[in-house]
């Protein structure tokens, strides 16, 4: 049985005393505090209190913790679930906080690229909303929808972020709620009635083999840089063209004990923690892409890393940023329409579609060549 009592301890430096809701359970006592205080003429020589408002407001928290102990069997808890229970209870959940929380841990956990993703799925939410604390009570069905209705006009947004947010939702019910003990922080669950919708199909990105040559064989504009964003933008889409079509976060995070006997060695940063082959993937850097590869090799022997990019760019982001930056500027130079520009991946479409196309390629090989996984889907998009 579980008793409840409102008392004080040792007064404080200015003769008040703080009161407290003193808890015993199993021969066991424990406090919660108050927000209230008293004088030493309110306390009795026995300890009980006489102030009415103190008592009356003391008598209405023990009258509420009693009633929610009495929903659940609480014979076999310790003190401290006790107490837990009690205060968890009273806490609203905010939603905000558990974000960050989860998408700490999974950068703890090596996913710092999916949990970028989740990032930007709460930021979005949360400026929608209004407030960067935002609790579970305020994700109604209706707020949500309004959410997704506002994504409607993105590509990939519409589907991913609303994902991002169910999944951390799907976990926080899981780990704030605990129906044995009748802890129920989230309250409901809005997905029951929110239909995620499907991302538009990849766009197709691919250009042609001649496109290719005119784009590389372009004289680079003229600038005054020493290491020239073109310049740049032309070498990585390059090599991303005689390497397999590499990811930039790949390139970037090579490190010189992966390049052996002329290939490299890799486990493809995207989906490195998904799969049970960790993504590995090996390619040999044929001759005609050599010179373009050694350009970029670092020479510093403290360097740990294979290119040089980590001592130029904070990090695999600003990397291909600056890359695509450097793409932009020769396309541009060649008179492209703005909506025509290539990209990065514009050359990793573009390898997949020469390899089926050209060098008569098939699926599996395709996918093979691109470190995707088991299943076609995500290759049939860049042919």
């Amino acid at each position: 049985m579980t008793t409840f009592k409102a008392t004080v301890k040792k007064p404080r430096s200015d003769g008040f005393y703080t009161v407290y809701i003193r808890i015993t359970h199993q021969r066991k006592s424990s406090y919660i505090k108050t927000n209230k205080i008293v004088d030493a003429a309110h306390i009795t020589k026995g300890g009980d209190l006489t102030d009415p408002v103190v008592n009356e407001y003391c008598a209405m928290l023990i009258r509420q913790y009693t009633d929610r102990l009495n929903r659940v069997n609480a014979t076999c808890w310790e003190i401290k679930e006790v107490i837990e229970f009690l205060l968890k209870d009273d806490e609203e959940a905010c939603f905000s906080d558990y974000a960050r929380k989860f998408i700490d841990r999974m950068e703890a956990d090596g996913h710092e690229r999916n949990a970028k993703n989740y990032r930007l799925a709460v930021n979005h939410l949360e400026r929608f909303m209004g407030t960067t604390r935002l609790l579970f009570s305020n994700l109604s069905s209706s707020a949500i929808n309004l959410w997704i209705e506002s994504l409607s006009k993105t590509n990939r947004a519409k589907e991913m972020y609303p994902t991002c947010v169910r999944q951390i939702f799907k976990k926080a019910i899981v780990e704030l709620n605990d129906e044995e003990r009748g802890v129920i922080r989230i309250k409901f669950n809005p997905w029951l009635k929110v239909t995620i919708p499907k991302s538009d199909n990849t766009m197709k990105r691919a250009i042609s083999a001649e496109a290719c040559r005119e784009f590389f064989n372009r004289p680079l504009p003229k600038t005054k840089m020493l290491s020239p964003l073109p310049e740049l933008g032309r070498d990585v889409a390059l090599l991303s063209l005689c390497i397999g079509g590499i990811n930039t976060v790949d390139l970037y995070e090579l490190k010189k004990k992966d390049y052996n006997n002329g290939i490299i060695g890799y486990k493809r940063a995207k989906t490195r923690h998904s799969r049970r082959d960790e993504a590995y993937m090996e390619m040999r850097i044929e001759p005609f892409i050599q010179e373009t590869f050694n350009k970029y090799l670092s020479k510093d022997e403290d360097d740990e890393y294979l290119f040089v990019f980590h001592s130029r760019y904070s990090n695999s982001d600003s990397f291909n940023a600056n890359v695509n930056i450097g793409i932009r500027k020769i396309c541009a130079d060649m008179g492209m329409k703005k909506e025509d520009y290539y990209c990065y991946y514009t050359f990793r479409h573009t390898w997949a579609t020469i390899a089926q196309n050209d060098c008569d390629a098939n699926l599996y090989e395709v996918a093979f060549g691109m470190n995707h996984s088991h299943g076609f889907n995500v290759t049939r998009g860049y042919l």
